[in-house]
């Protein structure tokens, strides 16, 4: 893993396994030494709930506009980041960010 987290590993577009996988290793699910070919099933057979829901924070993070999103289904850091600040009105439950989920 690249010492700077997410962003440093998709800094190019990578298969949404391969991201699920980086993913699941920078929040610790993996260990460090985790390669991928031991748990590369998980996102490619429905029903792994552990696979699916690293692939949705991928998907939710590209929605948010973090990532980028191709048709072949792989995600990049998005270079052109949103303005991801709070405002005092996001915090107090007024209109919701056009950047955050609402």
């Amino acid at each position: 893993m690249a010492a700077g987290g997410l962003r440093d590993v998709l800094t190019d577009w990578t298969d949404y396994d391969a991201a699920g996988f980086e993913l699941g290793k920078i929040l610790g699910v993996f260990p460090g030494n985790q390669l991928f070919g031991g748990v590369k099933r998980m996102f490619w057979v429905d029903g792994y709930a552990l696979g699916e829901m690293l692939v949705d924070i991928l998907d939710r993070m590209a929605e948010t506009g973090v990532l980028l999103k191709n048709e072949d289904h792989q995600y990049m850091w998005n270079p052109d980041e949103p303005d991801r600040s709070l405002t005092r009105g996001d915090v107090e439950g007024s209109e919701p960010s056009p950047t955050l989920p609402a």
